[in-house]
């Protein structure tokens, strides 16, 4: 059995704090062991530690190591005492002994600071947030406030960058976010951590009995208001959840899997598991031996270490969190958070709020490329616009002209900004002396309006982000592209298909695979039998999806089933359409493509109506949708079911008309689709739509109920008021 490697050290240097926290775990939950324990570290257990901890690092082969002084409050022992143990620690290893301690900052004086500071010790502040939140759990025994002196500390802190580590505050859900931000934001702080209250399956969230989502609407509002006006604050939580959900390591073990790496040592000189599993039960941390008769390397080895190691790997989490779809990002959890009396083989306490944030994380990442370079419109739909003709391919023609009419001429001026941030570039100088029908062709190219936005809102100091969440660099060498562009100039009637181009990708990061160039022509051919096959059905509808989209992309996902078909649009990249071509080891059936390009083709469609009229209102929420496994915002659910009547529409076709070895599967398609489209408008009925969206959704109701004969198009304008 190989042994866990320790590179953290939580060092309890004071077993007694001047501070009465209510929700604190040392004092207010299970383990009740500071009692018995001496107040504080002796110098013959911090020698004795010193020397263990020197050991260790050469027999694990250690680079460097992180000691944090901890308590209670680590001061009471004494600003000077910490320094000379930080000193005795350095000079005993060989290696780099990173020292730092928490403190809730009652004693951290001007001269406290300076010793500390000429000691190199990190400190990091225990602060809830300004006084009326700080107050509510942070008082002296005698139930006094602690909070101007703790931001005293805060302000002397400020004075000592190099030491300042951050401030952590504990989250009561009673408290707004922005009320938080809008207080730490008043301060230089290098890391904010914010923390739910420790809390497992037998004492629950505080409060969450009476508001089961009181937590969940915390978090989303919490998340929101960092990630759009507070993102200057390095906060760890959600930039861990960030990271994870990027498919990168997490910067906790709050989130992910990991391994242990931290190791306890009390005021006895006690060896113990994670200092927070004491909210669990008397002696859960505790791990035998102690700095003066044990070595580390041999407490490395015990089974209490090994059993918490299996817990923090997914064979060793619950069946329940073995199958669920967060798992790779959420790693089941905190481990104290998992507690349930019989042990940690339980999702989080907080697992309800994990899928919500996660979801939630996973959508802003999504939307976050085209929320943050789209500006809104103020243009208003025509009072004339009428949304039953809009959504019929064909009566849509007057109201998809004005639409795409717009959506030009944003392209076209958001270009012509673009380019005059390259003002000694000879290639902006091309492009912007073209005649005005080649200047708008490739203004109107995805590609281009990706590009263009991207530069402008880069020039405006927008931080620029991938799906996948990696950062995205705007570079003129576009600019090439843009000109070969304007030289291989199609017509309107002919899609881009599978071209070779930066920004038709670039939104997306590493997220998605891009089929290469082998597949390019096969693709093109396929796409070409697949708008026949739509043209011949509908030629309406042919002409609609050209006029709105003009780029097809192959994109493929490897960790899919091989034989499933694939395909997205997403509105950074407006006009694109990503569909999967190849199935097992062949390419789809041409009517699956024509599946594939009416659905991605109706999601370009109506971001063209919500550029100018939002169909949801703001909202955080998040609702099951008969499609997906994951929750999708309401937003999500009622671009759904904008796809699936159109494509209901195209399996009665297919059954009716297509060819016979697809007959009974288009049964099936069809009836799977009812169902789901009547659990979507049932759930659609609790959503905070628009006036827009509930006219709508009342227009794509009736059109699900259209029955199984030939469609006859006839002229329904006058079927609901017509739309301001």
């Amino acid at each position: 059995m190989d042994a866990a490697k320790f590179s953290s050290f939580l060092v309890k240097v004071a077993s007694r704090c001047n501070l009465d926290c209510d929700y604190c775990y040392v004092y207010h939950h299970a383990d009740q062991s500071w009692r018995s324990m001496p107040k504080f570290l002796s110098v013959e257990h911090r020698e004795a530690f010193a020397r263990q901890l020197a050991e260790y690092a050469v027999k694990s082969d250690l680079k460097h190591c992180a000691v944090i002084l901890h308590g209670g409050e680590p001061l009471l022992a004494g600003a000077q005492a910490l320094a000379d143990f930080a000193q005795l620690l350095r000079q005993a290893c060989s290696i780099p002994v990173d020292v730092s301690l928490q403190t809730n900052g009652l004693l951290l004086t001007d001269e406290a600071l300076c010793i500390l500071e000429k000691a190199d010790i990190g400190v990091s502040l225990s602060l809830d947030g300004p006084k009326s939140a700080n107050d509510k759990h942070r008082l002296t025994r005698k139930g006094r406030s602690s909070f101007e002196q703790t931001e005293r500390a805060l302000k002397r802190l400020q004075q000592c960058p190099s030491i300042f580590a951050g401030v952590i505050a504990v989250v009561d859900a009673s408290i707004s976010a922005t009320e938080l931000f809008e207080y730490f934001d008043q301060f230089s702080i290098p890391r904010l951590d914010f923390l739910l209250p420790d809390s497992h399956w037998l004492r629950p969230p505080p409060g969450r009995n009476q508001d089961p989502g009181l937590y969940e609407n915390w978090l989303v509002n919490a998340f929101d208001v960092w990630f759009d006006q507070y993102a200057h604050i390095p906060l760890r939580t959600f930039e861990a959840l960030l990271d994870v959900c990027a498919g990168l390591p997490s910067g906790t073990d709050a989130f992910g899997f990991g391994d242990v790496s931290l190791l306890s040592i009390e005021t006895d000189g006690s060896y113990h598991d994670l200092d927070v599993l004491k909210v669990t039960e008397d002696g859960a941390t505790r791990l035998g031996g102690t700095v003066s008769d044990t070595p580390i390397a041999e407490v490395a080895l015990s089974p209490s270490i090994e059993q918490h190691r299996r817990y923090l790997r997914k064979d060793g989490l619950s069946a329940t969190c073995q199958s669920c779809e967060i798992v790779e990002i959420c790693g089941g959890g905190s481990l104290p958070h998992r507690f349930d009396g019989n042990g940690f083989s339980n999702p989080t306490v907080y697992c309800n709020e994990m899928k919500r944030l996660v979801a939630h994380i996973n959508n802003r990442l999504k939307e976050h490329l085209s929320s943050d370079l789209v500006e809104e419109l103020t243009v208003s739909l025509p009072e004339s616009f009428d949304l039953t003709r809009f959504e019929l391919a064909e009566t849509s023609r007057l109201h998809l002209d004005w639409l795409c009419s717009g959506a030009r001429e944003d392209a076209v001026k958001r270009l012509h900004e673009a380019l005059e941030l390259f003002p000694q570039d000879n290639r902006a100088t091309q492009l912007t002396s073209m005649d005005g029908a080649t200047f708008e062709y490739v203004a109107v190219h995805p590609g281009a309006i990706a590009w263009s936005s991207a530069a402008v809102a880069e020039s405006r100091g927008h931080a620029l982000l991938a799906v996948d969440g990696q950062p995205i660099a705007v570079s003129p060498v576009y600019l090439d592209t843009l000109l070969a562009l304007a030289g291989e100039r199609k017509g309107c009637a002919e899609l881009d298909v599978g071209r070779d181009d930066h920004w038709l990708m670039a939104p997306f990061g590493d997220a998605i695979v891009f089929e290469g160039n082998e597949l390019a022509d096969a693709g093109r051919e396929l796409v070409e039998r697949a708008m026949a096959i739509v043209k011949s059905w509908r030629p309406e509808l042919a002409s609609e999806m050209l006029a709105a989209c003009s780029a097809v992309q192959f994109v493929r996902d490897p960790t899919a089933d091989p034989n499933k078909i694939v395909s997205f649009s997403d509105n950074s990249v407006p006009g694109a359409l990503y569909v999967s071509i190849s199935q097992g080891e062949g390419l789809i059936d041409p009517y699956d493509l024509a599946d594939s390009l009416i659905h991605e083709h109706r999601h370009q469609k109506l971001y063209l109506l919500e550029r100018y009229a939002p169909t949801v209102e703001r909202t955080s929420a998040q609702v099951v949708s008969p499609w997906r496994e994951d929750l999708r915002p309401p937003s999500g659910l009622l671009h759904a079911v904008f796809v699936f009547v159109e494509l209901r529409r195209f399996w009665i076709h297919v059954r009716d008309h297509g060819p016979v070895n697809l007959r009974s599967r288009a049964v099936n398609q069809i009836g799977d689709t009812d169902l789901h489209l009547k659990q979507a408008f049932a759930t659609l009925k609790e959503c905070p739509l628009t006036q827009v969206g509930l006219n709508l959704v009342d227009v794509l109701n009736r059109a699900a109920q259209e029955g199984t004969e030939s469609y006859e198009f006839a002229d329904h304008h006058s079927a609901v008021p017509t739309v301001a």
